[in-house]
């Protein structure tokens, strides 16, 4: 269903039809923070292709015709929100409501995130399964650690690899979700890591008898920026400093060859190991973001 253009409470217009060269422009002013919308609108352009990496984007105009916000709702319910005020998060409550469209998961600013559950809980009695508070950082060259940190063996993961990548990554998501392991839907986990194969978007740690020891993934990487994901180390080896090592060497690579010139990513706010490990490399914060959990509709 197409979304209609309404004013909401605070006279927003709020459409689908937004011009891609307004998006880019209000998205570029906080292109890290954006970094995954941006790589959409120059992949995709701004209309749903269908493709499981695509999706809409609806706008929010004020009186004077500036975009105050954007809304991307993923073909795989992704729900990502940019806005220049919180409160503007709020008026695509009613729009997305009206026109039937469901997400999964949220992922936004954390105050812009507060006003549209807010709102979105009172309006449609729907509640999350998980909300809680990220940490968004960023690493450049200006900030990566040059010293002191032992360089590990990385590969640019082959379809060789896709069997142990999907093991991990639903190991990962389980635990990060807090879900049962069983519930998780491993063909899903398997066709996102083998685009990320193909694209050349994911790496493999091994030791010395070939066991993955640490794995990451690329949402986005190129010229728009970097938007890392996927990050895990099993269990049983967190104490031996393989995370901070591949993180330093990944980004190293990454930035040092100009492949792209930032890398940005979000983790749980309480996840105090993961935290210490992305700092130990360069990673700055620069923002509190929120990721939303909900079930499905029903």
């Amino acid at each position: 269903m197409a979304i209609s253009a309404t004013k909401a409470a605070h006279s927003l217009r709020v459409t689908e039809k937004v011009p891609a060269a307004v998006a880019l422009a209000f998205l570029r002013g906080d292109p890290r923070e954006n970094v995954f919308l941006i790589s959409r609108i120059q992949r995709g352009g701004m209309t749903d292709t269908r493709h499981p990496s695509h999706g809409r984007f609806i706008g929010a105009y004020d009186e004077d015709q500036s975009l105050r916000g954007l809304l991307f709702l993923g073909n795989t319910g992704t729900l990502v929100i940019s806005v220049d005020e919180p409160w503007v998060a709020a008026e695509f409550v009613e729009p997305v409501l009206e026109a039937g469209y469901h997400f999964g998961i949220c992922v936004c600013e954390f105050n812009a995130g507060r006003e549209f559950l807010s709102r979105y809980k009172k309006k449609s009695g729907r509640k999350p399964v998980l909300d809680r508070k990220q940490t968004f950082y960023s690493i450049d060259s200006t900030t990566l650690v040059r010293k002191g940190i032992k360089e590990i063996d990385m590969e640019q993961a082959s379809l060789d690899s896709i069997d142990e990548l999907t093991e991990l990554a639903c190991e990962m998501v389980a635990e990060d979700l807090k879900l049962d392991p069983d519930s998780v839907d491993r063909r899903h986990y398997r066709l996102r890591m083998t685009e990320k194969v193909v694209d050349g978007r994911a790496f493999l740690c091994r030791n010395g008898d070939g066991r993955p020891v640490f794995k990451a993934d690329m949402a986005v990487a190129g010229p728009e920026g970097g938007l890392l994901e996927g990050v895990y180390t099993p269990r049983d080896l967190r104490r031996d400093g393989i995370a901070t090592r591949a993180l330093w060497t990944l980004s190293k690579d990454l930035l040092s060859r100009d492949k792209v010139p930032f890398i940005a990513l979000h983790v749980d706010e309480r996840n105090k190991a993961a935290r210490k490990a992305y700092e130990n490399v360069g990673f700055k914060e620069i923002a509190s973001y929120r990721l939303t959990l909900m079930p499905p509709p029903g």
